[in-house]
């Protein structure tokens, strides 16, 4: 049964954007300045809740949104063709920014890919044509955008330390080890295509744990 969302008042919605502000002063490491009262003026930024299995981002959509991750999960994949499986790319934990940063600069369409919520998430969103005006009067929004990509530049690159371990079985182990966030929260085909195993891989290798 799909859970019913809750409806947000202005007070969840007043905090839910400061939970944006904390989470940037966090990255950048000192006050943000004039960008806080740009992204605080109505209509910059959008609190939404949204339900497990959510479509954030279609297969040739443009992409116009960029997303703060309050809490919940969410999934960067594409469909293999011939096995029907998730290819997954990315996975976004809490306290984070979901954007596919080239398309939503350009209003690129996202090619073949997915973006779609793993779990009940709280999300506060925001356009690119708000994002091209606080670029244009805003260093710090540059400044801010170099940091978020090195993070997830990281985080790409652990998972492709899993994916390039030849030995299939250790896989799930080396998850475990760099991605302690996710212990427990994706189901077994989820865990199967962030780490290129096949699922009889995958319960061999829990059982050995």
């Amino acid at each position: 049964m799909k859970r019913k969302l809750f409806k947000l008042n202005e007070q969840m919605i007043k905090i839910w954007k400061e939970c944006v502000i904390d989470y940037l002063t966090r990255l950048y490491g000192k006050p943000l300045g004039d960008l806080v009262t740009a992204l605080m003026t109505p209509g910059a930024l959008t609190p939404r809740p949204r339900s497990k299995g959510y479509i954030l981002q279609e297969p040739g959509a443009l992409v116009f949104e960029a997303h703060y991750l309050k809490t919940g999960l969410a999934k960067l994949y594409s469909i293999d063709e011939r096995t029907g499986a998730e290819k997954i790319f990315y996975i976004w934990e809490e306290d984070s920014i979901i954007v596919m940063y080239k398309e939503f600069r350009e209003s690129l369409p996202s090619d073949d890919y997915f973006i779609e919520l793993i779990e009940d998430s709280e999300l506060v969103s925001i356009t690119n044509f708000c994002m091209e005006g606080i670029y244009e009067q805003h260093t710090v929004a540059h400044h801010l955008t170099n940091l978020i990509l090195a993070e997830k530049k990281k985080r790409m690159m652990a998972q492709m330390n899993i994916l390039l371990t030849p030995s299939k079985s250790n896989r799930f182990t080396l998850f475990e080890e760099k991605f302690p966030g996710l212990k427990g929260r994706l189901s077994n085909d989820e865990v199967c295509g962030f780490i290129g195993v096949s699922p009889s891989t995958l319960n061999n290798s829990k059982n050995e744990d």
